[in-house]
């Protein structure tokens, strides 16, 4: 056992290594050339990060285990929500004077929406499925929106909003490539990126069966938060950057295209539909993620001064409610 432990972290290493190149290279390639770090973040690195949970999700949902699936998904959206909490927290003071772009505004709004469809319906248990596809309806809905995403994020993307072209702590030294080696760099490290997120994904379910734990909370907490891992030192590292739009876009498109991943699941779930596991801890995922989501929308749409005072005390409480939220899930998960 003690051997997997030692793959298990460092593969993790690898991760975090790989995750801060990447960081690096969409910064460059932000500034580099006429792409915004809002669309790199929420489309291109979020669609990166975001594979190995394509990968692992629609793997359960074939293996006939939805509440692993769903698990997964919710699991990583709270963790991913949980790192701009962090990066809240950490970096305060660089960005109390910042706001997000118009159209992270609008992928957060996205998956406050898709996060409330997802609830209603298991709550009122809605199986509706389209007759000759099997498909249900719900993922046919989140299909659509991402697209509809997609559509108004080009719409209501503003240049002028976009905070590529802040001086950061540390000095990015892939901006001397060429956009043509860093392109090929971007796929090189993203091949590597999925290649050892997956082999933490598969390292991470067979300690999950071996401790006994269940489906749900395996699912979310041993293959949510590492595949997580790389959204997680990527933010960081562009934050450090001075790219706070490139890292709050790759959050929000995250966990915008992890709904997707439950949509591509679902129909990988031939059995039935992966929403009809609607046990009592995932429903409560759900509902603390629609929440979690609600602030960080609102603490990224705010002006200089705010209710609670300074910018700066206003971005560190929503911050820290961020991290509650998610504590308090572990522990309403692990009892429920």
């Amino acid at each position: 056992m003690w051997w997997i432990w030692l793959l298990f972290v460092v593969s993790l290493v690898i991760i975090i290594y790989v995750s801060n190149k990447i960081g690096g290279v969409v910064d460059a390639l932000d500034k580099k050339t006429k792409l915004s770090g809002a669309f790199l973040g929420a489309v291109l690195l979020a669609a990166v990060t975001s594979l190995p949970e394509l990968v692992t999700s629609t793997t359960t949902a074939i293996m006939n285990e939805p509440d692993m699936t769903l698990g997964n998904i919710l699991g990583t959206n709270l963790f991913d929500i949980v790192i701009i909490g962090i990066i809240l927290v950490m970096f305060y003071n660089r960005i109390k004077h910042r706001s997000v772009c118009k159209s992270n505004v609008v992928f957060g709004a996205f998956t406050v929406i898709i996060s409330a469809i997802i609830l209603v319906c298991m709550i009122f248990d809605i199986k509706v499925v389209i007759p000759y596809v099997n498909i249900n309806i719900i993922t046919l809905m989140i299909f659509v929106l991402y697209l509809l995403a997609l559509f108004l994020m080009r719409r209501f993307n503003d240049p002028q909003d976009d905070d590529t072209y802040t001086v950061g702590d540390v000095q990015n030294r892939y901006e001397a490539l060429s956009v043509r080696k860093l392109v090929w760099l971007f796929t090189t490290l993203s091949i590597a990126l999925v290649a050892v997120s997956m082999l933490v994904t598969f390292m991470a379910e067979y300690l999950a069966d071996a401790y006994g734990i269940n489906k749900g909370l395996a699912g979310a907490i041993f293959v949510g938060v590492p595949t997580s891992f790389p959204e997680l030192v990527s933010c960081i590292a562009l934050v450090r950057y001075g790219n706070f739009d490139a890292a709050y876009g790759n959050i929000v498109g995250s966990c915008l295209f992890n709904f997707v991943v439950i949509g591509v699941a679902d129909i990988a779930y031939i059995a039935g539909t992966v929403f009809n596991s609607s046990t009592s801890n995932l429903i409560m995922s759900v509902c603390l993620m629609a929440e979690a989501t609600l602030l960080l929308v609102l603490g990224l749409v705010k002006g200089k001064r705010t209710v609670l005072g300074s910018s700066a005390v206003f971005l560190v409480s929503v911050g820290v409610l961020m991290i509650a939220v998610y504590i308090i899930w572990l522990a309403l998960t692990a009892f429920l």
